[in-house]
């Protein structure tokens, strides 16, 4: 078995006709799938898409994060917002047709159609799977293997397509996909859910993604009744906050709140400030509870602030279908760290430190935990 990191690389549509225009000859999901697919769908053929669709081992450079290493996983899925922008994109091509030439016009036009074709096929869904082969680089503008905006490139290689696609709908309720960054990171039970349901419905994987694991011994070894001990060894060695979350924060939020249900990256708005997003909210003695999450909170710049933001909201979206406006704590924040844990309290602009980590041994101290935050909540 290999001990491997893993994450999924979302890809989404240019944002503008320029964009389309450039890229219209290889739009970045055709460089993943291969150009004998593009020039069969080009040439008008029929493809069977229930059929195998394997070629041989080739390498692209591709957006990945600072910290992926030689061996990690790269889940590769077209972005379920794809859409909006290619049918807005259309429309305002027609609506400017009289501004460009003939030529100009049907090149971006026959690419969006193309687009429109590949989303309907691809479009929300985990469609191949790929290997980082190297160290991550930067590249500064303009450099030659620049998708967009991204500058951080790592060579992914043994690509492999999907037999049958994994949509979203089947793993949302476990992993959410990163509103703000076309990355999202997978450790841990999410990496084994995904990679046995992929697993389960596709015959012919590479053995790369056959052998790989994500979580290391002893961290594979925990259950509910060993994990604090298993995990307050290693939670300092956590480089990553998504590392840290996935083995020791979700689960002591499930022993927090009033049940172990517990809500992801939500959006907050509130009219004085842009929609800011919190790690993490739990349900405390009957209203929601922002959660956010931190390697070291001594380390962050002007954590007041950041922390204010989640506080005094008039909205708060927990999922995509589900928005609440009242029972929200409005003066308080649970803040976790790789040490401690604190409450923050924006009547005062105050962090006070609640506990610290190697303090809780057991869940009778989680529960003890909950007691002494519900008391020290000042909501106002």
């Amino acid at each position: 078995m290999q001990y491997v990191q893993a994450f999924i690389s979302n890809i989404s549509f240019p944002t503008s006709l320029d964009e389309v225009y450039n890229y219209a000859h290889l739009f970045n999901m055709e460089m993943l799938l291969g150009c004998e697919y593009y020039n069969l769908l080009t040439d008008g053929n029929c493809i069977d898409f229930n059929d195998t669709i394997k070629y041989e081992s080739r390498a692209v450079a591709w957006t990945a994060p600072k910290w992926c290493k030689y061996g990690d996983i790269v889940f590769f899925m077209h972005a379920k917002t794809a859409i909006s922008k290619i049918t807005a994109l259309k429309t305002e091509l027609l609506y400017n047709r009289h501004k460009y030439s003939c030529n100009s016009f049907w090149i971006m036009m026959n690419a969006l159609t193309r687009a429109r074709k590949i989303y309907d096929i691809y479009g929300g869904k985990i469609f191949a799977v790929g290997r980082i082969n190297g160290t991550p680089e930067y590249y500064e503008n303009g450099d030659e293997f620049q998708h967009w905006k991204s500058t951080v490139y790592a060579p992914v290689d043994q690509i492999f397509l999907l037999e049958k696609l994994i949509d979203i709908a089947e793993f949302s309720s476990e992993i959410m996909i990163s509103r703000q960054s076309s990355i999202t990171p997978i450790f841990g039970e999410r990496f084994d859910f995904l990679k046995q349901l992929i697993l389960k419905k596709n015959n012919i994987i590479e053995d790369y993604f056959k052998e790989s694991v994500a979580q290391p011994v002893p961290l594979s070894n925990i259950n509910d009744d060993n994990w604090l001990e298993i995990v307050n060894k290693y939670r300092r060695s956590f480089f990553l906050e998504i590392q840290f979350r996935t083995f020791y924060v979700d689960r002591i939020l499930k022993f927090l709140g009033d049940n172990k249900t517990f809500f992801r990256e939500c959006a907050c708005y509130k009219s004085t400030n842009p929609t800011s997003f919190v790690d993490n909210v739990i349900k405390l003695n009957c209203k929601f509870l922002p959660v956010e999450v931190k390697l070291s909170v001594s380390s962050e710049r002007d954590i007041i602030f950041q922390l204010s933001k989640y506080c005094h909201l008039e909205k708060l979206q927990l999922l995509r279908d589900k928005t609440v406006n009242s029972n929200i704590y409005n003066s308080n924040v649970l803040v976790i760290d790789t040490e401690n844990i604190y409450i923050y309290n924006d009547n005062t602009k105050s962090l006070t430190r609640i506990i610290q980590l190697d303090e809780i041994k057991n869940t009778d101290d989680i529960i003890a935990l909950r007691s002494k935050i519900i008391f020290l909540i000042n909501d106002n």
